[in-house]
């Protein structure tokens, strides 16, 4: 019983619970997104938190956008979205729709860009980018 007191407690502690948004730096240089994923720690992650039902329809309008900065290189892209959805939007700390999830992560993305945070947080080894962002959707000290 402690152990699950202590977890409950830890996890419902709003201090500790942030964002990353990860991004990968592809060979030609230009950042794509992997992903918005919601943090308990740097290292440790909610996910798969309760049944969500991907559908693709409720993003018809941000597809163009999508596929332009939210792509696989491994997958089809609505497989990849729906894997992503489903392991960390599922797990996001405020209740937003899916569309919602696809929107907010576009436009991180896009202001991530602007204000150069993907060159700041970059790593050679992993070539990605973990872009930290608080509980209002805004960057982590920038």
């Amino acid at each position: 019983m402690f152990v699950f007191d202590y977890f409950k407690s830890f996890f419902q502690n709003t201090s500790n619970k942030f964002y990353y948004l990860s991004l990968i730096k592809e060979e030609d240089n230009t950042f794509s997104i992997h992903g918005l994923w919601p943090q308990y720690s740097d290292n440790s992650y909610p996910t798969f938190c309760k049944p969500v039902n991907f559908d693709i329809q409720q993003l018809q309008d941000l597809l163009p956008e999508l596929n332009k900065v939210w792509y696989s290189n491994r997958n089809d892209n609505d497989d990849f979205w729906k894997h992503e959805y489903e392991k960390h939007g599922s797990c996001v700390f405020t209740q937003i729709t899916e569309k919602e999830y696809f929107e907010k992560t576009l436009q991180l993305y896009s202001q991530a860009l602007s204000l150069g945070l993907p060159d700041k947080y970059y790593n050679k080894n992993t070539k990605k980018c973990l872009i930290p962002i608080d509980l209002n959707f805004k960057f982590i000290n920038n």
